[in-house]
């Protein structure tokens, strides 16, 4: 299972500018597995706050998949198996 995000570090201070990113050691570098669209529209805040991850040179595919594994493992939604099929 691909890592999580982890907690804010002190180095992601509230109202100031973060010297390092706090999910620095859990993005993966660019991957060429099978990918599938996902269009989807966020708030422009959201949007903007993505657009920092780049300062890190991180993509926005690996900063949204990433929040989207710690989302599906938090609320227990079951993996995959090698077929691509769920496992219950």
């Amino acid at each position: 299972m691909p890592p999580v995000l982890s907690p804010a570090t002190e180095d992601s201070r509230p109202g100031g500018k973060a010297t390092t990113p706090p999910v620095v050691a859990t993005l993966e570098p660019l991957s060429r597995e099978d990918k599938e669209a996902l269009n989807t529209r966020v708030p422009a805040s959201t949007a903007r706050r993505l657009k920092w991850f780049k300062h890190y040179e991180y993509t926005v595919t690996n900063v949204v998949d990433v929040a989207l594994q710690e989302l599906f493992a938090r609320h227990g939604v079951p993996n995959i198996d090698s077929n691509g099929e769920i496992v219950e």
